[in-house]
């Protein structure tokens, strides 16, 4: 199609803007719309968790969000008055915390300078009024504010929340409920505080009530509200109901000094069949929303964009055919339909006042939570390191147990640093540990030359043909030996880890969906 700009994103929150920058940085271009006509002031999600830092660490720095958040040190179950169990977040990793709490206005504002370092700019304001699809692409009517005009895209973006316009544009079904229940939330700067190290969540005979730690005097605090009828207006809390609720459930007497944030949230728990619908692909919350408890919210949104990006790439690039989006819904829809169900099941655990499921919280949670292997678990469940698209359209592989589970973080290369620091530019990335024999050297090197892909090859092969020591570690992690390659994809997930060239081709041949 004409013009430079072959991709709408509709939606400049976390979603769309990843979207945007790794489009961009993959040379494709990209307009960004939102039509609110500034960025939101407001906090909203509270946390990045370590696989979103994982995957977007590429393109923007994890520093950058440690640098504006206080990184997690763990969670602290309390009652009462006391401490019932301290679940410590271990750091495995050099570059990686396993969460960043951070307010949602300073994740955006990160990703927004990320976006203008390319070069562009959200034209804000500007809303889609209307959209078919035609030969090839998608012809959309923008609206800024009176004036309109008709362009025509090769692809449509709907990453534009929970009330996607992109989504009532296709016509199409938001299956899910609404909770009948309201939920408290504030954010509040306090006179003195307590040590702003974890998540302290409140199990005690008031109500479950939790507080964030965002910094400097400022606790985010979110507690349950009570049933409701769906039908009856939204009230936002006061500022004296807050700090009864803050008494009631916890032992906290800190003196609030200011509240820039009072809100009543409802719960939805929905998710579209599907997130194709020929050129105009959903993402985020136009795709999905569920209870925040957990956090995964924006992480899930963010990780879809990354998904989206990489491939939609590779198909306006002519580089793949178009059924390679086919599997963005079919890796994507999973992840956000097994959150759906594990953040509404924690929401009934916190909802649930009756006297045998308080005692379980009072006295049998803070016991499991005690099992050394129940809490690593745990940690990695929250900050997402056990996300694998394996058994998925791109995760399947004769005999390959890695393919498609997330990229181990462990030390290589020379300086010992992580691997995701060898992850630093958009594409694939092959390691090769290890020279395997001449014959399968000729037959590697034709198979890498013929993948219709750029790859970036790093080699970690020492004179006698044996690993490289300084990529050991890393061989030890997958369990491989001598002569293996480790395909790692655009977005940190392993392709084929093998010997044998001719997987690697079919799977870029699969790829590629010729």
């Amino acid at each position: 199609m004409a013009g430079s700009e072959r991709v709408l994103v509709c939606g400049a929150g976390p979603t769309g803007m990843v979207v945007a920058i790794n489009l961009l940085r993959a040379g494709i271009g990209v307009r960004i719309v939102d039509a609110a006509p500034k960025p939101s002031p407001l906090s909203k999600a509270a946390v990045v968790w370590r696989r979103t830092l994982e995957v977007l660490h590429d393109a923007v720095p994890a520093t950058r969000f440690i640098e504006h958040g206080r990184c997690m040190q763990g969670i602290q179950l309390e009652a009462d008055g006391r401490i019932l169990r301290k679940v410590e977040f271990a750091s495995e990793s050099t570059v990686f915390p396993p969460g960043v709490l951070i307010p949602q206005a300073d994740t955006e504002r990160l990703l927004a300078e990320a976006l203008a370092d390319l070069g562009a700019e959200i034209q804000r304001g500007v809303r889609i009024d209307s959209f078919e699809e035609i030969d090839d692409g998608v012809r959309v009517r923008l609206e800024d504010g009176e004036a309109s005009e008709v362009e025509e895209f090769d692809w449509l973006i709907g990453a534009d929340g929970a009330h996607s316009s992109v989504r009532h544009g296709l016509g199409i079904d938001f299956p899910g409920k609404a909770l009948e229940r309201r939920w408290l939330l504030a954010d509040l700067d306090f006179e003195e505080c307590g040590p702003e190290d974890r998540i302290r969540m409140f199990v005690g005979k008031g109500g479950m009530a939790g507080l964030f730690p965002y910094g400097d005097g400022r606790w985010r605090m979110i507690a349950d509200g009570g049933p409701i009828d769906l039908g009856s207006p939204r009230r936002d809390p006061d500022l004296e109901e807050v700090d009864r609720e803050l008494r009631r459930r916890t032992d906290i007497r800190w003196k609030i000094e200011s509240a820039p944030w009072l809100a009543e949230f409802r719960v939805n728990e929905r998710q579209v069949v599907s997130y194709r619908h020929g050129r105009v692909l959903l993402a985020g919350d136009a795709a999905h929303v569920h209870s925040p408890a957990g956090g995964q919210g924006m992480n899930t949104s963010i990780q879809d964009g990354v998904n989206l990006a990489w491939k939609l790439a590779l198909v306006v690039q002519g580089r793949a055919s178009e059924t390679l989006m086919d599997t963005y819904d079919g890796e994507r829809h999973a992840v956000a339909a097994a959150v759906l169900r594990g953040s509404g099941r924690m929401l009934q655990v916190a909802m649930n006042r009756s006297r045998p499921m308080s005692a379980m919280k009072r006295w049998l949670l803070p016991a499991i939570l005690g099992v050394g292997w129940i809490q690593r678990e745990a940690v990695r469940r929250l900050s997402e390191i056990d996300l694998s698209y394996h058994g998925g359209p791109l995760g399947v592989g004769r005999g390959d147990r890695w393919i498609g589970h997330r990229c181990p973080d462990v030390p290589i290369g020379s300086s010992g640093v992580s691997v995701y620091e060898s992850l630093r530019s958009p594409g694939f990335t092959i390691f090769e540990l290890g020279r395997p024999s001449e014959i399968e050297v000729d037959e590697r090197e034709e198979v890498l030359s013929g993948t219709g892909f750029d790859l970036r090859r790093i080699r970690h092969i020492a004179g006698n043909g044996d690993i490289a020591d300084e990529a050991r570690a890393f061989a030890s992690a997958l369990g491989v030996s001598r002569g293996t390659m480790v395909v790692v994809r655009p977005d940190t997930y392993l392709g084929p880890v093998t010997s044998k060239p001719d997987r690697i081709r079919s799977w870029f041949e699969n790829l590629r969906g010729h």
